[in-house]
């Protein structure tokens, strides 16, 4: 019969979110802690988004995952948690770079309204840039999630990303420490074959 019990990190985040959703013990605490670490990290690795912008962000991950827990409150995988917080940090960059193209105004407004039924369109090099990073950084996300071992190998290059050790890594995945150093060497060339092929 195959073992249903899961890992060591998937136990702490499910205790985690069954405290969200239920209100009981912390109420959520360390789940909202853990969301903005995640957040704090997406935002200083591949966008520059305000202390502001992060709150915004982290009220819809939490609003999200009362709305959705309940499909993961048996088994939560970190993983989830963080995909979570990384397709809202997605939307939230494109729909604030749609509304700067909005919001900017021209000195002439008889050449505005004839601009105003056309869709808007980035026009600063920085929106388009931050554009284009997000998708790329989609395109590897999805990329990397559509393999077999996507969801583990996510779980495993988020917790380097936050610079845990492989020690660290190796008690919480339930896995030998060289295992995980073979693993993240591999996890790296990939990205970097990714980031040639998708961007």
């Amino acid at each position: 019969m195959r073992d249903k019990t899961p890992t060591l990190g998937n136990s702490n985040c499910t205790r985690m979110l069954c405290d969200l959703l239920d209100q009981k013990h912390d109420k959520g605490a360390a789940m909202l802690s853990l969301v903005e670490r995640y957040v704090n990290h997406f935002a200083s690795r591949y966008c520059n988004l305000s202390f502001h912008e992060r709150q915004d962000i982290r009220q819809e991950v939490a609003i999200s995952l009362i709305c959705s827990g309940n499909k993961v409150r048996d088994n939560c995988p970190n993983s989830w948690v963080y995909t979570v917080v990384r397709n809202q940090c997605i939307s939230y960059v494109r729909k604030h770079a749609t509304q700067l193209a909005v919001f900017k105004h021209s000195d002439n407004p008889e050449a505005e309204a004839n601009l105003s039924g056309s869709a808007p369109s980035l026009t600063e090099p920085a929106d388009i840039t931050v554009i284009q990073r997000i998708d790329c950084l989609e395109k590897i996300f999805n990329s990397i999630e559509a393999q077999e071992t996507g969801k583990a190998d996510i779980a495993l290059y988020t917790q380097y990303a936050f610079g845990l050790s492989y020690v660290e890594i190796s008690k919480r995945s339930m896995r030998t420490v060289d295992a995980i150093g073979r693993r993240i060497s591999v996890l790296k060339s990939r990205l970097k074959n990714l980031m040639n092929e998708c961007c």
